[in-house]
């Protein structure tokens, strides 16, 4: 197999001296209906893909795949995830519109790999298109599943402490302190004036806001997954490789000597405390004089003001729990094997590549499963967006040479995402083929100059809004 190149539509770098022209239609005007006749760019970039094809939408700090799978009935399609947050582009409702028009609103399946709103938020916002596509199986790690007690006190409790924290990051102006409450905020997703978050919202349309009633399962590393039976018949197969079901393992975000040019470690608990209960008091225990120079409400704020340290770890250390209960699958098609991790951080990847906590008794070394599935990967989805932490060294330096990769980032959401020097190894195994969604225009966002051009073995069919890579016989 050999992946398809069109020298024609391959990606410029944006010019400094004019920004690339846009012909969307005014925000403030109403969304076109998904019923409208497709454009001539819209349909040739739909039911007429002859090998199996992964599209890549740019709507910003967010993930949002689509993978076409061609079977003897026609193309079958995949949607993995459908989210933005932080760096948002405005992209994504034309995006969803393009996919239902490509997909005649009919999804075999849908992933969704974890809840942060940059994964999940599309589902809350285009809920009125979602509504008419009839979806035959959805695929979430089993922290979703909702007969599992232990899951669903695990993200209460995470959603309780997001939410706590917001508020008290909501006060600060502070650069570093606005990325902190975003990264709150990704857990939640703002909220609606229905007193209802957005990430609730997108959850609620996940199970039940379909045209159809769909199948629903819940996985964990190792499960044996159930695929539609057209996926099946066409001879695609998956594996679930994470997320792991110990919770220790879970907690893991970081570990220094994996990652490239990583900071400072942060605490790894979610209920870091500087001191004992006996410190710890609200305004209810003091008198009413003691509050004469200064309210409650003030003092608490200078106490904050205070630790920023301590809201850093805590906000740190929630954002990354939940990137660790990422769904990781690896698809196998024709002899080609593609692998999405999500947003899975060191803990995820620690089951996968060591089979266990990395250190103790039998953990040492990449076990030989994962170097045969790292060692003929084709594809490979960067995970969160290529930051730090979430692409260990060893998982890179086990990757096939020469296999293709896609980065859906978008700079200056979070500091130091994507991570250069990440990308650039990942570049380097990949013989220079990882293409990044911001290396095409959209909106009155440019293409990021700094990120190159598209490498040859990608297409953007329209210009702007995707980007493919579709192997061939």
């Amino acid at each position: 197999m050999a992946a398809k190149t069109t020298a024609a539509s391959r990606q410029k770098p944006a010019a400094k001296s004019a920004k690339p022209k846009v012909s969307r239609a005014n925000k403030a005007a109403p969304p076109p209906s998904t019923s409208q006749t497709p454009s001539k760019a819209a349909a040739s970039s739909g039911q007429d893909v002859k090998g199996l094809r992964v599209r890549m939408f740019r709507v910003g700090f967010g993930d949002f795949f689509l993978v076409t799978v061609p079977t003897g009935a026609g193309p079958r399609h995949i949607l993995i995830d459908c989210g933005v947050h932080a760096q948002d582009l405005g992209s994504i409702r034309e995006a969803v519109q393009q996919m239902a028009r490509d997909c005649g609103s009919k999804l075999s399946l849908i992933i969704m790999t974890h809840r942060h709103a940059d994964h999940i938020s599309g589902f809350a916002t285009c809920s009125d298109i979602f509504s008419q596509f009839t979806v035959d199986r959805v695929w979430m790690p089993w922290f979703e599943d909702p007969a599992n007690q232990t899951a669903k006190s695990f993200q209460a409790s995470l959603t309780a402490m997001a939410a706590r924290l917001s508020v008290r990051l909501a006060a600060r102006v502070d650069e570093e302190s606005r990325q902190l409450a975003s990264m709150a905020e990704n857990i939640t997703g703002p909220m609606a004036a229905s007193g209802i978050s957005s990430n609730q919202k997108a959850l609620d349309v996940l199970h039940k806001g379909f045209k159809n009633t769909a199948e629903y399962n819940y996985y964990k590393a190792g499960d044996e997954p159930t695929l539609p039976k057209d996926l099946l018949d066409a001879g695609l197969s998956a594996q679930i490789l994470g997320p792991p079901i110990d919770a220790s393992l879970i907690s893991q975000m970081d570990y220094q000597s994996q990652q490239y040019l990583a900071e400072n470690t942060e605490p790894a608990g979610l209920a870091t405390r500087l001191f004992s209960d006996a410190f710890h008091a609200d305004a209810k225990g003091y008198p009413d004089e003691a509050f004469t120079f200064f309210s409650a409400a003030q003092i608490a704020k200078l106490i904050d003001a205070s630790q920023p340290d301590v809201l850093s770890a805590r906000a740190k250390a929630a954002d990354n729990t939940l990137n660790n209960q990422s769904l990781v699958v690896l698809f196998s098609f024709k002899g080609k094997t593609l692998l999405f991790a999500g947003d899975a951080q060191w803990g995820n990847w620690e089951n996968f590549l060591y089979g266990g906590r990395y250190g103790t008794p039998g953990h040492m070394e990449i076990t030989e499963q994962a170097k045969v599935i790292l060692g003929k990967i084709d594809f490979y989805k960067v995970g969160h967006h290529g930051s730090r932490n979430a692409t260990p060294k060893d998982a890179v330096a086990a990757m096939r040479l020469g296999c293709v990769g896609m980065c859906s980032t978008q700079i200056h959401a979070y500091n130091e995402v994507p991570r250069e020097p990440l990308l650039q190894a990942l570049a380097a195994r990949m013989n220079g083929q990882l293409a990044r969604s911001d290396q095409v225009a959209v909106d009155n966002t440019p293409a990021n100059e700094e990120a190159g051009p598209l490498p040859p073995k990608f297409t953007d069919p329209t210009g702007k809004l995707f980007i493919d890579y579709e192997f061939t016989d």
